[in-house]
């Protein structure tokens, strides 16, 4: 029987914010405070200083940008403080000089992130949706969950109103049903709605008879995939339907306006190779919700 990991509640106990002090950075950070308070995490914001100048078109020298590099961050740390938005949350800033992935990959490592949180601005292909190409790298080689704040989330906290509703896009793959038990842990901790959604590609060649069978068939399988002692609040939504899966995940987030729309995606796919990430690029680019992506564990 298909099932994710869905006995225990999924634990997050450090997470991680790559920022460039940019509203869009902001926006991703004020819903980590909000995950990092409801699940007791520390919070760890990240900069870093590569070769170019902080502000383009401006000279500074290396030193001069790290110094500032850490005002800046002291400054933002401050004011959250002062706000109260950083009370009872364990933080810490990292200032470090290098190539991003290079610099950021031993962090991840090193504090055990559980999760990244990443703001977005762009809304086109997904080279351009992240903050420049730096986010989409680390988008791509991290091997942890990551979510994307897209550019059409409102900026709205969800420390009041939490997560009411989540979509899950389910294939039933290794990495798409390890991204289920990420939503049913959410789905727990939040008592949020969930609805799993699966999408089959339609065929000119199969007949409707055929077509009916494919999807009561994929309806059966995603209700196998909540287990009895799931413990959600309300009973799980099981969409099933025929297209393409970015389209279909767009069309019910239409209809739905989750908080959270979930996807499994590979293992660190080649920068070349697009195919796999065009499911997820097209979904943060144009949901008016964050999404969460999940690798399958190595």
């Amino acid at each position: 029987m298909e099932r994710g990991d869905t006995q225990a509640r999924i634990t997050l106990r450090n997470i991680f914010v790559p920022t460039d002090f940019s509203s869009a950075s902001r926006v991703a950070l004020f819903y980590a405070l909000s995950l990092a308070r409801r699940y007791g995490a520390t919070l760890y914001l990240a900069h870093i200083v590569g070769g170019n100048p902080l502000r383009p078109g401006e000279s500074i020298e290396p030193g001069s940008a790290l110094d500032q590099a850490w005002r800046e961050g002291h400054h933002l740390t401050t004011d959250l403080l002062v706000s109260g938005h950083l009370r009872d949350v364990p933080h810490k800033l990292l200032v470090a000089p290098g190539g991003i992935w290079e610099t950021l990959a031993p962090m991840i490592q090193e504090h055990e992130i559980d999760l990244i949180v990443l703001g977005t601005r762009g809304r086109t292909g997904l080279s351009k949706v992240f903050l420049g190409s730096t986010a989409e790298v680390i988008f791509r080689q991290a091997s942890c969950p990551v979510i994307t704040v897209g550019p059409n989330f409102p900026g709205e906290p969800i420390e009041n109103s939490g997560l009411g509703r989540i979509l899950a896009a389910a294939t039933f793959s290794a990495h798409s049903l390890h991204a289920v038990s990420y939503a049913l842990s959410f789905a727990q901790q939040y008592q949020a709605h969930l609805t799993l959604l699966h999408v089959i590609q339609d065929s000119v060649g199969e007949s409707r008879w055929q077509k009916t069978g494919l999807l009561e068939d994929a309806k059966e399988r995603l209700r196998k995939l909540v287990p009895e002692d799931a413990a959600l609040q309300f009973e799980p939504d099981f969409v099933v339907g025929l297209g393409t899966p970015p389209a279909r995940i767009l069309e019910v987030a239409a209809k739905q306006s989750p908080d959270l729309i979930v996807l499994g995606v590979r293992q660190s796919p080649t920068m070349g190779g697009r195919r796999p990430w065009r499911t997820s690029s097209e979904v943060i680019s144009k949901a008016a919700c964050p999404v969460l992506t999940v690798r399958e564990p190595e």
